[in-house]
């Protein structure tokens, strides 16, 4: 279906908004700086080891692109491609512990003045509701060209592209998601949501933004270069997780291709016309891609392109972000720094990956208790961590774990994750438990409220 044309208009602010130039037949030198996966990494702040970040955090990204502002003033675009809602303490006390309704990541955001966001499939890892709050306070776009509402269906829930204004040139940008929000978030988006194959749509995205008289586009999509999917596309009908390449190859008029997902980097190289970019997560680095861009023929054409890394350590946090997000930061060191418990024992998660161990078992059956499910799955993350003896809090928990999954009753999906799971560590149910124990749970006192995890026996 075709989407009616947005053009997104950025109001002036005393912050270092982009001052727009003269539309003239000059070259132009467009300025793309981007972030990808930053997924909850605001502040330069390990929440796990509780101490200052050195390497990473979007305070730290600000700077970069304030610099790359300064030296390139009006013809500088900030997108994002994704995964920004989820991920790490401070995202889940904003989601979930918090009552200030301001989201900080939104906030700092806005501080940052982006001019557009790829949906990540982590956005909706706390519900939909909580994704269009966050888009409510945006003062930039959210694009996801391929997501659509079941009611009514066929129509795009969240919008597919914009044209903006940069340095006389009319810049347009689409966005998509990754499908597999099918699978990883099924529950979140039933009867809400469904996803389209990428590609199909970003053609008839590009085609669109062009017919609307975009001189150049640029796409920001959360998916992954062109790794094999997570899941198997033939059986779930879920169409390919990792498109980024295809989408350079397969689809024309397009001039970049921000990508994520796939936590990786990629400084820039080209596929067909397309120059294709993706910085590190967690706000590692900034990828700056330089587009020439000059008329050719009576229209507009990218000429040269190229990207630069811009790695994050060593650049100083911005003031700006660091005050959008302090209330929030406080909260969450408060939070993770509570005691949860004492143990006589010294657990260590050293051969949490190849055998059963006690913290994990811990971790586990609480999480099954406080759910009230049959079933409790996790991935052990960390195989450095140690706790007790004596008093352990929150943040040493959440450190060896990070990713959960629980099945809320036993039936074949379950029953399929105890068979192909029962010998490995890292699961937890009834019944049997004897199928997933190869000892009981070890002692574990709770000192705190009724709000901290349950005591196991």
């Amino acid at each position: 279906m075709r989407f009616q044309p947005f053009w997104f208009v950025a109001l002036p602010s005393l912050a270092c908004a982009p001052t727009q130039l003269p539309r003239s037949t000059e070259p132009v030198d467009l300025v793309v700086a981007t972030t990808t996966d930053v997924h909850g990494r605001v502040r330069a702040w390990d929440y796990y080891a509780n101490k200052a970040e050195t390497v990473r955090g979007l305070t730290r990204a600000a700077t970069i692109v304030d610099s790359v502002r300064a030296a390139n003033p009006g013809r500088v675009i900030l997108l994002d491609g994704g995964d920004l809602l989820q991920g790490n303490p401070f995202a889940y006390v904003a989601a979930r512990v918090s009552r200030v309704r301001t989201n900080p990541i939104i906030a700092a955001m806005n501080a940052m003045q982006y001019d557009a966001a790829a949906i990540g499939n982590h956005e909706y890892n706390y519900g939909v509701p909580y994704l269009d709050s966050a888009i409510r306070q945006a003062k930039f776009p959210f694009l996801s060209a391929n997501t659509y509402r079941i009611n009514p269906d066929g129509v795009h829930a969240y919008r597919p592209w914009l044209i903006i204004d940069r340095a006389g040139l009319r810049v347009g940008i689409v966005g998509a998601t990754t499908p597999g929000v099918t699978i990883w978030d099924a529950e979140n988006i039933r009867r809400r949501l469904r996803f389209g194959d990428i590609v199909p749509v970003v053609r008839q995205a590009v085609q669109e933004v062009r017919a609307a008289g975009a001189d150049v586009v640029l796409v920001t999509v959360h998916s992954g270069f062109n790794e094999p999917s997570s899941y198997d596309t033939v059986t779930t009908a879920v169409p390919s997780e990792n498109v980024a390449a295809r989408i350079a190859a397969e689809v024309q008029g397009i001039d970049l291709v921000l990508y994520g997902h796939s936590h990786k980097e990629m400084q820039g190289t080209t596929i067909g016309d397309a120059l294709l970019i993706q910085p590190k997560n967690w706000a590692t680095s900034v990828d700056v891609a330089h587009l020439l861009v000059s008329r050719v023929g009576g229209r507009w054409k990218v000429t040269a392109k190229h990207g630069d890394l811009v790695q994050a350590a060593g650049h100083a946090e911005n003031p700006a972000v660091l005050a959008a997000t302090d209330a929030t930061h406080r909260e969450t060191v408060a939070y993770v720094t509570t005691p949860i418990g004492t143990t006589p024992e010294r657990w260590s998660t050293d051969s949490a990956r190849v055998k059963d161990t006690p913290l994990i078992d811990f971790i586990l059956e609480t999480e099954r208790k406080a759910a009230g499910s049959d079933l409790a799955s996790t991935a052990a993350f960390s195989t450095d961590l140690v706790m007790g003896p004596g008093r352990s809090r929150l943040r040493r928990s959440l450190s060896s774990i990070r990713t959960t999954t629980r099945c809320e009753r036993c039936g074949s999906r379950a029953s399929s994750c105890v068979t192909t799971s029962s010998s490995a560590p890292g699961i937890i149910g009834r019944p049997p438990p004897q199928r997933f124990l190869s000892r009981p749970i070890h002692r574990f006192q709770v000192t705190t409220s009724t709000s901290s995890p349950a005591s196991t026996t």
